[in-house]
């Protein structure tokens, strides 16, 4: 629709939208649920953020990555702007698993945590249903293992190369 055409009225009908509104349409207030205030207040308890996954877990999720940023370092070793790529990388890293530290170490104690061999006989719960420990594993290290290995096939195709 021009601009011209939507200020010419005799371009298109109007109507009074009071004539279409029903007259028995009413719109009754939502009812308010009676709140019992809260006698004392508590004292703010982070939950559990992974109760199910033992801390050897993310040991192996940190490991990895570290090998990723090794294999980075390895593959591209020969020039001065591969390092500060490779520090800004490392950097983010070291960020990424600095905060789910500070969050479990706020967190309060729910008891112990499962053994690495209580998770991988047990299994967890995934976005995708109950998977097995393994399989619960290999979902939390495909990426960067696979980009590891992605990393140093690129480094030996370089140095065969060259």
């Amino acid at each position: 629709m021009d601009s011209e055409q939507f200020f010419a009225r005799h371009s298109y009908d109007s109507m009074d939208v009071a004539a279409v509104w029903p007259t028995s349409a009413s719109v009754a207030p939502f009812p308010i649920p009676e709140i019992e205030p809260i006698s004392q207040p508590h004292e703010f308890q982070a939950t559990p953020a992974a109760p199910e996954i033992p801390a050897a877990v993310g040991g192996l999720i940190a490991a990895s990555y570290a090998a990723l940023i090794a294999a980075l370092a390895i593959a591209t070793i020969g020039s001065a702007e591969s390092i500060f790529v490779i520090v800004i990388a490392a950097l983010f890293v070291v960020a990424f698993f600095t905060v789910p530290r500070i969050f479990f170490a706020v967190e309060r104690d729910s008891g112990a945590r499962a053994s690495f061999d209580e998770f991988l006989r047990k299994g967890m719960n995934t976005f995708t249903g109950h998977n097995s420990g393994k399989a619960a594993l290999v979902q939390m290290l495909i990426v960067p293992v696979l980009l590891t290995l992605l990393v140093l096939a690129m480094g030996i195709t370089i140095a065969m190369v060259d």
